[in-house]
């Protein structure tokens, strides 16, 4: 992930504040604020015990460096990389035939990763259909999902 990701976030945050009637001002944190959020917000995620992001370099890769972030974006990138961390999950699971792992990240694939970002139903959309053919036994959703969005988490 890189920094242009949380360029973007910055101008969709200041186009959804200019659609509403009364935009609230948007919060702008800094690297370290940045690195803080993410530390503080990752708890609120499972991870795979396998498949935990170094948060350190994660925070340094998408963080804003020298520029400010909207707050709150850290949320994003965590959402992003922990839904990488369950669909490399499963896959390492299906590898081992741990079918008791496959199964849990499936759960989560199904029951959680869906309710990710309720302003992107079209996100929610793809992570249902994932869930959907990673059930049938097809992780060529998932393996797309990850080929593009995780190559640069580190994981310890």
């Amino acid at each position: 992930m890189e920094r242009q990701l949380i360029a973007a976030l910055a101008a969709l945050a200041l186009v959804a504040g200019c659609a509403s009637p009364q935009p609230a001002p948007v919060q702008l944190v800094d690297q370290q604020q940045y690195t803080k959020a993410m530390r503080d917000n990752s708890s609120t995620f499972t991870w795979p015990e396998s498949r935990k992001p170094d948060l350190a370099v994660l925070a340094e890769k998408s963080g804003p460096g020298r520029d400010r972030a909207p707050s709150g974006s850290e949320r994003i990138v965590l959402e992003i990389t922990n839904s990488c961390a369950c669909y490399l999950g499963w896959e390492d699971a299906r590898k081992r035939g741990d079918q008791a792992a496959a199964s849990q990240a499936l759960k989560v694939m199904d029951e959680v990763l869906p309710k990710f970002s309720p302003e992107d139903p079209d996100g929610q959309r793809y992570a249902r259909e994932t869930a959907a053919k990673a059930k049938a036994g097809d992780g060529s959703q998932a393996a797309d999902y990850v080929a593009n969005n995780c190559d640069s988490v580190l994981w310890k």
